[in-house]
C-alpha cells in the first residue's frame, strides 16, 4: 500500500490505495482498495479532481468512508460515470484503546488450513454479502495467506466459524455457521484474533453494519468503544460506455 496526502507534514487529506505495478486487472475491484481520510470535503475534492491519486478507469473498493467523504464520492462518481455500490450496509467502527487486557477465548479448538485454504475461501465466498464472484473469492484467499486470521472446526476438520483481517488490519468477515450459533464461539474467535493482532503491534477496530446489533453488542462486551460516525464500504465500477 502507499500513502498519498495533500501537503506534509501538516495534512488535510490522506488517500490509501495500493501500489498501481499490483494491479494487473483493471475490472478486479477487490484487488484495487483505497481508504480515504479528509478533514475537509472541498479540499478532498479539489485533490480528487485535479491530482491523479485515484484512476477511475479502474474498478475500486473505497473501506471505511465517512459521512462527508461519501457525499464528495458519489459527485465524484456522477461525474466520472461510474456505478457506485454499498457492499455492506452503513456502518459503526469500533475500536478497542486497551487491547492487552482481552482475555483470551475460552475455547482452544482450531484447524490448520494448509490444502484447505481454497476450501475454507470457497465456504467464506458462498457467506458474504458481497461474495459470490472469483474476483471476491481470490480476495479472500490473499487475506486468509496474508493477513491474520481465526477459525474453529469441530472434532471432525469441518469449520464452525472464521473471523479475518484485511490489508488495513481491520477485522473481517466474522461468521459462525447458524448450526453452531449461541455457545460464544464468535467472541472467542474475536478475542483471540485480537490478542494476536495486538502482540504483532496491530490496532484493535472493526465495521459493523449498524443493523446487526448482535456484532455490536459483541463488541462492546470485549471492551470497545463505538466511533460515533456512519461509515460506508463502497466498490466503484466504470459503466460500460467508459470500456
Amino acid at each position: 500500500m502507499e500513502v498519498c496526502v495533500d501537503s506534509w507534514p501538516d495534512f488535510r487529506t490522506v488517500v490509501l490505495r495500493r501500489q498501481r505495478q499490483f494491479i494487473t486487472d483493471d475490472n478486479d475491484a477487490f484487488s484495487n482498495p483505497h481508504a480515504i481520510f479528509a478533514t475537509d470535503p472541498a479540499e478532498l475534492k479539489r485533490i480528487l479532481l485535479e491530482f491523479k491519486v485515484i484512476d477511475w478507469k479502474q474498478s475500486l473498493l473505497l473501506y471505511g468512508i465517512s459521512g462527508s467523504s461519501y457525499d464528495i464520492l458519489k459527485e465524484m462518481a456522477d461525474e466520472k460515470n461510474l456505478a457506485l455500490e454499498h457492499l455492506l450496509a452503513p456502518c459503526r467502527v469500533f475500536i478497542h484503546h486497551n487491547p492487552e487486557l482481552i482475555e483470551d477465548g475460552w475455547f482452544h479448538k482450531s484447524s490448520k488450513l494448509s490444502s484447505d485454504t481454497t476450501f475454507l475461501a470457497e465456504l467464506i465466498n458462498k457467506h458474504i454479502s458481497y461474495g459470490g464472484s472469483e474476483q471476491s473469492l481470490n480476495y479472500i484467499k490473499k487475506c486468509i495467506e496474508l493477513f491474520p486470521s481465526a477459525y474453529i472446526s469441530d472434532d471432525e476438520g469441518h469449520f464452525m466459524g472464521w473471523c479475518l483481517t484485511d490489508e488495513l488490519s481491520a477485522f473481517r468477515m466474522a461468521y459462525i455457521l447458524p448450526e453452531f450459533r449461541n455457545k460464544s464461539y464468535i467472541k472467542g474467535l474475536v478475542a483471540n484474533l485480537a490478542k494476536k493482532m495486538h502482540h504483532r503491534g496491530h490496532p484493535i477496530y472493526c465495521f459493523t453494519e449498524k443493523i446487526n446489533t448482535i456484532s455490536q453488542l459483541i463488541c462492546k462486551s470485549l471492551g470497545m468503544t463505538e466511533c460515533p460516525h456512519t461509515y460506508y464500504y463502497l466498490k466503484m465500477t466504470p459503466r460500460k460506455s467508459q470500456l
